[in-house]
């Protein structure tokens, strides 16, 4: 079969579809790079949309090749034979974001393609991570999905590969209008609870969105759903789960309300999280859950799961389900998944960061409890030293200190590789400039500038003895 663009040129593509939904037929081109997509009733608003879509107003990609590797995104406009649209094919390997949630379906995954492929808890959460980067960027956009869900993420925990798919049915703004509520279990309170209530309507919105990325982020990092719990609500199981999902929603660890609890969970994700990120599952899942406009964004998930691979460590226990932990400030040392103690090395040094605070040229401020836990060849980056940068596509990713452990003389030391200015503050030796290719022994106390006063954070050394 050949297609014909809007440019006039010409693909040629498989005659026989791999794939037909609700809207369109999928084909795959001779070449093997791209999908064909070709409308079965077209919208007299769908071509409009799909230009503003590929258009530089609400492209995502805009010829950049790192969001290239995370959108579907729509590439050309199709003409004949009918209206359709071409997109990259998504990389091998990747599958259904549902085969990694859940232990059924693990089990299932892991015999067909072994249980390499289903990756760990630190894969789970480079992908979530990724996962609200990709909602971060359209939601940047002015676009919202309208069916974020566990079908529409394509993923790889092995190759840290997330791909959104479906991103021709987006909603723009004026001109088409969302064809979907969403996808059952993702769907956020205010679109289910139009089962049990029809009259109350709700159109899918960035704010629905919010509740659907959450809803997996939470669903990924711990195996099960936020909200499906013992409460019932109705005889008829289509009913319960519609009033669960919905106008009755409950969270299944809310600490106040209890009634909905698993009994004997297993690992409680106060015990697994930074303080920031509970603070945004909590807001997702009790503040948030029926008010959306409480709901966590998209680019706080991303800003604060960044920053709570600074806190994790590896669980000595090879056996161990998780295989590393968030190591909690004043709490036990030890993995909350197997209990296993942490022990080696003797001691570390935990890295309690300070931001400048606004306009007041050395003074500083705590930095929402932010943390870098010291573990042997721990890498500092531009964003740990400065509040203005972020990790992206954009930034400068190469390291520019690194925590050493000297087994020998049992002392920890921050390297220096390439940050322009850290300074040593000792409040009666004055301070110690720790130039580029130095380094300094951080000690009980310590306090290191890393950058200028009024730009870069105070790192505070919190020594914690493990043995």
């Amino acid at each position: 079969m050949i297609v014909t663009l809007a440019d006039g040129s010409k693909i040629e593509c498989e005659d026989q579809p791999f794939a037909e939904g609700g809207e369109g037929i999928l084909f795959g081109d001779k070449a093997g790079t791209h999908v064909i997509k070709l409308y079965k009733n077209v919208d007299p608003q769908r071509l409009a949309a799909l230009q503003k879509i590929i258009g530089p107003e609400y492209s995502v990609v805009l010829g950049e090749p790192y969001w290239d590797e995370l959108f579907a995104w729509p590439k050309a406009i199709i003409t004949q034979p009918t209206l359709g649209l071409t997109m990259l094919r998504a990389p091998k390997g990747t599958m259904e974001l549902r085969w990694f949630l859940g232990a059924k379906q693990r089990q299932v995954l892991a015999q067909k393609h072994g249980s390499a492929k289903l990756g760990n808890w630190l894969n789970n959460l480079s992908l979530a991570i990724k996962m609200a980067r990709v909602v971060k960027r359209m939601h940047f956009r002015g676009l919202c999905h309208s069916d974020l869900s566990f079908r529409n993420f394509l993923v790889d925990p092995q190759q840290n590969r997330v791909v959104l798919i479906d991103c021709d049915g987006l909603v723009v703004p004026g001109f088409l209008p969302p064809n979907v509520l969403g996808t059952p279990m993702c769907m956020a309170p205010e679109l289910m609870a139009q089962i049990t209530s029809p009259g109350a309507r709700v159109d899918p919105s960035s704010q629905t969105d919010l509740h659907a990325l959450s809803t997996l982020i939470y669903w990924l990092l711990f195996q099960r759903h936020p909200l499906i719990g013992p409460k019932m609500h109705a005889k008829d199981p289509a009913l319960d789960e519609a009033l669960a999902l919905g106008e009755r929603a409950l969270f299944i660890e809310d600490a106040i309300d209890k009634s909905n609890h698993i009994p004997n969970l297993p690992v409680p994700y106060t015990s697994m999280l930074t303080s920031a990120v509970q603070e945004l599952v909590e807001k997702a899942f009790v503040h948030g859950l029926h008010n959306p406009v409480k709901r966590p964004s998209a680019a706080d998930w991303e800003r604060f799961l960044v920053r709570m691979i600074d806190a994790i460590v590896s669980c000595d226990n090879k056996r161990c389900p998780l295989g590393a932990f968030v190591l909690q400030p004043h709490k036990p040392a030890r993995c909350p998944a197997c209990n296993t103690p942490l022990k080696n090395p003797p001691h570390i040094p935990i890295l309690n960061f300070y931001q400048p605070r606004g306009g007041r040229k050395g003074h500083f401020q705590n930095d929402r409890g932010y943390t870098l836990v010291g573990w042997p060849d721990r890498t500092l980056h531009v964003w740990h030293a400065s509040p203005a940068h972020t990790p992206g596509p954009n930034v400068d990713h190469s390291p520019k200190a690194r925590l050493e452990f000297d087994q020998r003389q049992g002392k920890w030391y921050l390297q220096n590789t390439d940050l322009p200015e850290v300074r040593l503050l000792d409040g009666v030796l004055g301070q110690q400039e720790i130039h580029p290719g130095k380094r300094v022994e951080l000690i009980d106390g310590a306090r290191l500038l890393l950058g200028p006063p009024d730009q870069c954070r105070l790192a505070y050394v919190e020594m914690l003895k493990l043995t």
